[in-house]
């Protein structure tokens, strides 16, 4: 299993959505570590808050298929904004 790897603007939407997520709950989620990130994925998914789903859904939107596929390994699973289901980043 390879070590989650995102671009600079993913990390970015990443900390957006864990700002977000605290101002909504109060909780926080250690981003340097892979399973704070994980644990932030699923939680905030869960969340029906707007600016946390808006938050959320920017950060899906950076990721390509070999980032979604990792993620789906570590037994993440994404809820995809309804607009770019589809059309998931290929991975270049």
């Amino acid at each position: 299993m390879d070590s989650l790897i995102f671009s600079q603007t993913a990390i970015f939407r990443l900390q957006q959505l864990g700002s977000q997520y605290y101002h909504h709950t109060g909780e926080r989620h250690k981003l340097a570590s892979e399973s704070g990130i994980l644990e932030l994925l699923q939680t905030s998914a869960l969340i029906t808050d707007r600016k946390v789903r808006t938050a959320y859904d920017a950060f899906v939107r950076e990721l390509n298929k070999r980032q979604v596929d990792a993620l789906t390994e570590r037994g993440i699973r994404l809820r995809f904004p309804i607009h770019v289901s589809s059309s998931i980043r290929q991975a270049g």
